[in-house]
């Protein structure tokens, strides 16, 4: 039978804890890439919802998702998007000659317009 000796289990030992710490540092690094993309795989569904709903129109989907990448929690964002309604234009402000132009309106007509032919096709 082969004996280890005192010197060859101390290398084995100190060559076994080495190999040790080696995958530990790539089991952490492995951790961190995946914790990344689960993070970034949810801030695009929520980015997602937010489009839907019509939520910061005045962002690309890359900006919204870059934007909630850079939180540390996202499930606070993630129950308000949840909880908002889907937003809608309804009628927006000519600087010019201040006309209120009405979504839907196709004839160039006042808000007052609109509104009374709305009124009229309830009666």
């Amino acid at each position: 039978m082969n004996k280890t000796s005192q010197a060859q289990a101390g290398q084995m030992m100190k060559l076994a804890a080495e190999n040790i710490r080696a995958l530990s540092e790539e089991n952490q690094d492995l951790k961190t890439k995946v914790a990344h993309y689960e993070k970034k795989e949810r801030a695009e569904k929520i980015a997602s919802k937010m489009e839907q709903k019509g939520l910061e129109p005045e962002l690309s989907m890359e900006d919204k998702i870059a934007g909630l990448l850079k939180r540390d929690d996202l499930s606070v964002v993630e129950e308000a998007v949840s909880m908002s309604a889907p937003q809608m234009k309804l009628a927006s402000v000519h600087d010019g000659d201040m006309r209120v132009a009405v979504e839907g309106d196709e004839t160039g007509g006042s808000a007052q317009d609109a509104f009374a032919a709305n009124l009229a096709s309830i009666g």
